[in-house]
Formats: C-alpha cells, sequence, structure tokens
C-alpha cells in the first residue's frame, strides 16, 4: 500500500496531507509536514491535525490486522496527551 491508496481508502489523509511511510501487520509510519494552514495560533500545529493522523494510522493498523471476513474498523475511542507543542 502506499500513500495513493491510503487516500483512496481514507480521504481524510489527503486532507491532511500525511504521507504512508510504511505499512505492516507490525508498524505504520505516517509522516505530516509542518504546514501554516494545519497550524492555530502562533505557528502551533493544531491538535486535531496530529490526532487526524494518529487515527488514521491506528485504523490502518487495525485493518491491516482483521480476519478475512472482516470488513472495516472503526475508532470508539482515542485519547491523546500532548507534551509540548509543535512548530
Amino acid at each position: 500500500m502506499d500513500t495513493e491508496a491510503l487516500n483512496a481508502a481514507m480521504p481524510f489523509g489527503r486532507r491532511l496531507g500525511g504521507e504512508l511511510v510504511s505499512a505492516s501487520p507490525e508498524e505504520v509510519v505516517l509522516r505530516l509536514d509542518w504546514a501554516e494552514d494545519l497550524c492555530t495560533a502562533g505557528g502551533v500545529l493544531h491538535g486535531g491535525a496530529i490526532m487526524g493522523l494518529a487515527d488514521g494510522g491506528g485504523g490502518l493498523l487495525a485493518f491491516l490486522n482483521l480476519p478475512e471476513e472482516a470488513a472495516g474498523t472503526a475508532t470508539i475511542e482515542s485519547k491523546t496527551n500532548f507534551f509540548r507543542a509543535v512548530r
């Protein structure tokens, strides 16, 4: 799977501008470049952008580990603690 295929399956990733670096049933690596239009006050990357990327990665990892008869996944709950701002 590449970034284009991931965005076709989960179009929100295209909106964020995330990039799929690698994906396997053991690990998914996504990348998101800092962009002004993803920021809040003071040039700080918005937490929603970070969480959107994390949710997409978690969803892809879950999807890659589904049994053959399963159709998809959905996030039931998600929590993030931010330790510092991303500038």
